[in-house]
């Protein structure tokens, strides 16, 4: 039931460009049915800077909270990833689980255990079985690869229901060989508040995590913190950018470049955040809320944020139904300061709403026959100031019910 290609799937998918200094492998160690890959290891030829962001749910995975007590070293050498069981909510046993897997990892590797990361996603509050992962690190080991196939097989193996894998590669433009490279999971339980289920990004460019990592929180926050499926955030929710070093070379130097890196940052984050909201449990439609004129920022992610997880809306946008009252709803249980009297309210380029007054109800068909668009974009318009703030989200289907309804079957 989870393997029906989702119809806003892209129609092709950037390859990863190839950085020296890092190669990955893919294995299926029995936590998946049928023999599916799900299991991965990056291995990195040397210790990379690392600037990372996890969860802030309070019941998060082990691998959160392991991977919270190392960031502060800075470094990353193994990134270890599982899917088919989250490691969540499993007590003493979990974490148990997770120290005897980085013991494991350290002593074959020969890497310190504090620049081994752990990311687990799939079921939670099931019995982790380590066994089944320990077993398979030394196949891991002696199978590591870096070329664009073997990054599509790790995207793939990190895959639970999504229906297709996500990676995504940049190129400096101006650049001789500087690049960033992606891949991510994800497609329910998404509502991220920090990035999104897992991300990561990594890149041959030598950054410093001190002047990076404000600049990056705020890439986070425009595209991964900025996506929405059904409103639930997961507890296993991480991405972790680095950087890698090839034994024979350094790292390239961006020096005046840093614009140009950033906005590369941004489109690549973008992409991978986009492409999870596509491939949303049983989504038919991606839709873009644009709220501006709000008097402050936070009163336009409210109002975005509230129109893309109420299921009424959602299930509007699905039977292409123009109820705008659903919207004007949403915006007034957001708790953002707003004015009735100056709302305005736009379904693609046609208007339905003009400073609090309907037009007329011609424009109702017109936007009817938009709705059946597989892309969508609403806009708000407060009248009250210059803030803004836009959202991504797909609309809820049958299958949603479905694919959650028998999750665990």
């Amino acid at each position: 039931m989870f393997n029906n290609l989702s119809p806003l799937a892209p129609k092709s998918l950037k390859n990863i460009k190839i950085i020296d200094g890092i190669s990955v492998s893919a294995t299926n160690c029995g936590l998946k049915k049928n023999n599916k890959d799900d299991l991965v290891l990056i291995k990195l030829d040397s210790p990379g800077d690392m600037i990372g962001f996890l969860t802030k749910s309070k019941t998060p995975g082990e691998p959160v909270i392991w991977n919270k007590s190392i960031l502060p070293f800075g470094k990353v050498s193994v990134i270890l990833i599982n899917s088919g069981n989250a490691n969540v909510f499993n007590g003493k046993s979990g974490r148990s689980s997770l120290l005897k897997i980085v013991k494991a990892l350290s002593e074959k590797l020969n890497v310190p255990k504090n620049q081994i990361y752990i990311a687990s996603t799939g079921v939670i509050g099931e019995q982790l079985d380590e066994k089944k992962i320990i077993k398979k690190i030394p196949f891991l080991i002696s199978n590591l690869e870096n070329n664009p196939d073997s990054w599509l097989k790790a995207a793939s193996a990190i895959m639970t229901t999504d229906t297709y894998p996500k990676t995504h590669s940049e190129k400096l433009s101006g650049s001789k060989n500087l690049i960033i490279n992606g891949i991510a999971k994800g497609s329910g339980m998404i509502a991220p508040n920090m990035a999104t289920m897992l991300a990561f990004i990594f890149t041959n460019v030598d950054f410093n995590k001190r002047t990076f990592k404000p600049t990056f929180f705020e890439i986070v926050k425009k595209t991964f913190n900025s996506i929405t499926v059904d409103g639930d955030t997961s507890t296993s929710d991480m991405v972790l950018f680095f950087s890698v070093k090839a034994k024979q070379n350094k790292r390239q130097e961006i020096k005046n470049m840093k614009k140009i890196f950033f906005s590369h940052l941004e489109t690549l984050s973008s992409k991978l955040a986009e492409y999870i909201v596509k491939d949303g449990e049983g989504a038919s439609k991606f839709i873009k809320i644009r709220v501006i004129g709000a008097k402050k920022e936070m009163d336009a992610k409210k109002i975005s944020k509230s129109i893309a997880n109420s299921p009424l809306f959602k299930t509007a946008m699905h039977g292409s139904d123009s109820n705008w009252g659903r919207i004007v709803m949403a915006v007034g249980k957001s708790d953002a300061i707003i004015d009735p009297e100056k709302l305005s309210l736009k379904f693609g380029k046609f208007t339905i709403l003009k400073k609090g007054k309907r037009l007329e109800s011609k424009n109702i068909l017109l936007i009817d026959k938009y709705l059946r668009n597989s892309e969508l974009e609403i806009t708000i318009d407060l009248g009250l100031g210059n803030s803004e703030w836009t959202t991504w989200t797909c609309d809820y289907s049958k299958e949603y019910i479905s694919i959650n309804a028998d999750y665990r079957s």
